[in-house]
């Protein structure tokens, strides 16, 4: 019988700092949709997992993405947010990095023959695309996004993602550890009770999660009435989940802010000829959303507060969270 993951992995600042090396740092993640990245100078930065990261378009139309730590005294480049950079300058003193992130001058510095401008650059990470959506990964060499993403697009292969139309961002902050929202997005066990519009919705009897491989799971369920909700879930390990509905879709991307708090970042889009019933799919998914978010806040005070360990996942309908629970367990090794 599967058991839960330790309450302590939850509320611990140290099995966080464990996961930011072995999970963070070592996967690829999305970061962004492409369109926020769409001309010279335009440039996304944030927070992932404690690390600073932006991602910009140099003047070529190349992706660029660098830790956002200045090598001098740890200034930033850019401020967190999505906007325009024209050049490459610490926002503390000013020192100036080329695209390719080698230090080009530092500010008023003074003389220092010891100031090499190679053992002065900026910290590179990767950067690719997929159908639209930008990831990053922060590790010394991984494999392709190809290679890595290849069984997840093979799962959204039937979808039209390209056509959507970007048509609203909303974030949510969350005052629990990510794993915990993550958690419930991988269980259908909690609809019936938590949200009893979406229960309506759908035909429940039809409800299921599916494992296709080991790093991603699908929700689908047939509609009871025609409704916006009734869709396709799709969940890649560690922190994207793309909802297709049949009047566009829903990309959530979860960035933890620390050991306590999490973001979740929702982008719509509207599939072509949709834009009168989108409105119609963001009003449920917001009414979810208020939803889980109040559970997953309330589970997160009780995994605080010492009485709660570990419990039991079913075997009918908790087999998601087996399997990305082995995988946070499987990161920890990589790290000892």
């Amino acid at each position: 019988m599967a058991t839960t993951l330790p309450a302590s992995s939850y509320r611990d600042p140290a099995a966080f700092e464990t996961e930011r090396v072995g999970i963070w740092a070592r996967e690829w993640l999305l970061f962004c949709p492409a369109a926020d990245l769409d001309r010279p100078g335009d440039c996304v930065a944030a927070d992932v997992a404690g690390y600073p990261i932006f991602v910009a378009v140099d003047p070529s139309g190349r992706l660029r993405g660098f830790h956002n730590v200045c090598p001098h005294r740890a200034g930033v480049l850019v401020w967190p947010g999505h906007g325009t950079v024209g050049n490459l300058v610490c926002r503390y003193h000013g020192w100036a990095f080329g695209w390719d992130g080698r230090l080009k001058s530092a500010r008023d510095f003074g003389d220092d023959p010891g100031l090499c401008a190679a053992d002065q650059a900026l910290v590179p990470i990767h950067v690719e695309t997929w159908r639209g959506l930008v990831f990053v990964h922060l590790g010394a060499d991984p494999e392709p996004l190809a290679t890595s993403i290849a069984p997840f697009a093979g799962a959204c292969d039937a979808y039209d993602l390209e056509s959507f139309v970007p048509v609203r961002r909303m974030v949510r902050h969350l005052a629990c550890n990510w794993k915990t929202y993550a958690d419930n997005y991988l269980e259908g066990y909690h609809v019936p009770l938590l949200h009893p519009s979406l229960a309506r919705a759908l035909d429940m009897s039809t409800y299921r999660v599916d494992m296709p491989d080991t790093s991603f799971c699908v929700h689908t369920a047939n509609a009871a009435d025609g409704s916006p909700s009734a869709g396709a879930w799709l969940f890649r390990y560690p922190n994207l989940a793309v909802n297709v509905y049949a009047a566009g879709m829903n990309i959530e991307r979860i960035m933890p802010i620390g050991h306590d708090r999490t973001d979740v970042v929702y982008d719509y889009f509207a599939a072509p000829g949709a834009d009168g019933e989108i409105g119609a799919m963001i009003e449920m998914s917001n009414v979810v959303l208020d939803e889980d978010q109040a559970i997953c806040e309330a589970v997160q005070r009780n995994l605080d507060a010492g009485i709660y360990e570990a419990g039991r996942l079913s075997p009918k309908h908790e087999g998601a969270l087996a399997w990305f629970q082995s995988r946070v367990l499987e990161s920890r090794v990589l790290v000892t």
